[in-house]
């Protein structure tokens, strides 16, 4: 029989770590610099894995210690953890129980699906708080925006649009710095340039896919469709049959893709066709975006992964471009 992992189960906090050893010791630690150094020499002297949920941006730091120890570290689904821990009976949830359902949730997955955290460039993260602060300023500005609607003061209104103007500036602002993160990154570079290759995938899916998902081209059409939230879901059990449908996935890039699906299904000639044929059977037109924009993800991943790999081209955009390599015809000819 293969050796056990040996896993160290971290709940991370905002002030602080709750940490459950592989001899099930635990311990509670604040979540700053020299306290995250004990926990990681002792992962070393461990070999151990150290195992974490993802909280959103508290995690960042030990991740990023352990990458530069060398020590392996992993960032579970908090939902998978929650589920395995309800599958053990421990329907009660405190830190110190989270701690050691992670630990007990990693040992449980197969190697396979033990997804090691990767080093990001200095560009890539700095393309991930750009593209975070972004989406936070758009949400401010559709609720000034739809707050304006309703107002007919004219003194209100004019604070509301200023207010609406600081908001379009600052959101530019951002852009170009997520623009020039790319520009600063290699292979974020290059990828952009062959996505944007591509009829109706734009700006803001490009910034969103490299952020939250810079492993793009390690996935198969599959695994790709259900991270991105898009991919059917089997739910059957005996005799019952439910439809499959889509869950979970990163939300911000889900949002992203069915946005770029919209405007495929419009102006993409294949993806249109496609669209079309879906509703043309019978589908409903929300259902046959969200087939759409699954297919986008697996063109995306596609792209990255096979280097020699060229989207169709539509063919009045070539017959637009050879015409423009022609010249205008000359008037009375």
């Amino acid at each position: 029989m293969p050796a056990a992992k040996m896993i160290v189960g971290v709940d991370v906090g905002k002030e602080k770590l709750d940490i459950c050893y592989p001899d099930g010791k635990k311990e509670t630690v604040r979540n700053i610099k020299s306290c995250r150094t004990k926990v990681i020499k002792r992962a070393v002297r461990l070999n151990a894995i150290v195992c974490f949920e993802a909280t959103g941006s508290y995690e960042e730091p030990l991740a990023e210690e352990c990458l530069a120890r060398g020590v392996r570290a992993v960032r579970l689904d908090a939902w998978g953890a929650r589920r395995f821990a309800e599958s053990q009976g421990r329907i009660e949830k405190t830190d110190k129980i989270d701690c050691e359902m992670i630990r007990d949730y990693a040992v449980s997955l197969k190697d396979e699906k033990l997804h090691f955290i990767k080093p990001r460039s200095e560009a890539q993260k700095r393309l991930k708080k750009n593209v975070s602060v972004r989406r936070n300023l758009m949400k401010a500005r559709a609720i000034v925006y739809n707050q304006l609607e309703h107002i007919r003061d004219r003194d209100s209104r004019r604070h509301l649009e200023s207010s609406i103007a600081k908001l379009d500036g600052e959101i530019a602002r951002i852009e170009a710095e997520c623009d020039r993160a790319i520009a600063d990154d290699e292979r974020m570079k290059h990828l952009s340039d062959r996505f944007l290759k591509v009829k109706s995938i734009g700006p803001c899916l490009v910034r969103a896919v490299l952020a939250y998902c810079p492993d793009i081209g390690d996935f198969n059409p599959k695994s790709i469709a259900k991270m991105c939230g898009s991919a059917p879901i089997d739910n059957e059990s005996c005799t019952i049959r439910h439809k499959a449908k889509p869950k979970r996935g990163r939300p911000d890039l889900k949002k992203a893709l069915y946005m770029a699906a919209v405007s495929a299904s419009r102006y993409n000639h294949v993806l249109r066709e496609f669209y079309q044929r879906l509703v043309a059977k019978g589908k409903a037109r929300r259902l046959a975006l969200t087939a759409v924009a699954r297919r986008i993800a697996i063109l995306l991943n596609n792209i990255a992964r096979y280097p020699d790999f060229v989207p169709a081209q539509d063919p009045e955009d070539i017959a637009k471009a050879e015409s423009r390599k022609r010249g205008r015809p000359r008037k009375g000819t």
